[in-house]
């Protein structure tokens, strides 16, 4: 029998230890954005994504672009990724404020606007905590994959991402972001939060199937799946 393994898809860091530390819960896959890929390089398991905070930053095999508002910085990216074999993850839709900037200055939501750039169907989107319908179709439309970080968009005040009308229509993974709420990177602490915010929002005592849920960050669902989200 194959052993389970555990994914963090989204992880904002630039400390290696947070690796480490997210390996002693079990996890031994990482995506890593980090504004110093030479730190991660070499360690087992990891994709490093470079942090892209201005047009320079796209020198780099896998970009993960966390601002939208930045015309000649999106324009790079958009370059990058149009020119090569770039992987790329952008932040979107993961916060009010966020959505008013982007609606003030190209009258679109950030997933519209990444869809009129023709990077919606090469990107992987990071956030997702406000996605409509329409939102939600586009990304579907271009077989745009979701990470949600539970903790971080609701610790921040984000809000709630709403798990249940999106696993419906696409592929979503699970990641702990900057780990300001799950300092070691525990996804079955992502996952628990997901649960419980997803039966708060749904105002049901059971809203997620748990092989839904663990296929968010494990390679299958562990037997004692109940046991190891609510030990």
């Amino acid at each position: 029998m194959n052993k389970i393994t555990f994914k963090n898809h989204f992880l904002l860091s630039n400390d290696p230890e947070s690796v480490l530390r997210g390996r002693k819960q079990g996890v031994t896959d990482f995506n890593v954005a980090t504004s110093y890929p030479e730190k991660f390089v070499g360690l087992k398991g990891v994709t490093v994504f470079k942090r892209v905070l201005k047009p320079a930053d796209v020198d780099y095999g896998a970009l993960a672009l966390t601002d939208l508002t930045d015309e000649k910085t999106v324009d790079a990216v958009a370059d990058a990724v149009f020119c090569g074999d770039v992987k790329l993850i952008v932040a979107a839709g993961y916060s009010l404020d966020e959505i008013g900037l982007i609606d003030v200055k190209f009258h679109l939501s950030p997933i519209q606007y990444l869809h009129k750039l023709g990077l919606l169907e090469k990107c992987t989107v990071v956030g997702g905590v406000y996605l409509d319908r329409d939102d939600v179709d586009l990304m579907a439309q271009c077989g745009t994959s979701l990470i949600l970080c539970p903790t971080c968009s609701m610790g921040y005040g984000f809000g709630m991402p709403h798990f249940k009308a999106y696993c419906k229509k696409l592929k979503v993974y699970f990641g702990s972001g900057d780990n300001r709420f799950n300092r070691n990177g525990c996804m079955i602490t992502e996952a628990r939060t997901m649960y419980l915010g997803s039966n708060c929002e749904m105002r049901s005592a059971c809203s997620i199937d748990l092989e839904t849920l663990f296929s968010c960050f494990a390679s299958d669902m562990p037997d004692h799946a109940e046991e190891l989200l609510f030990s």
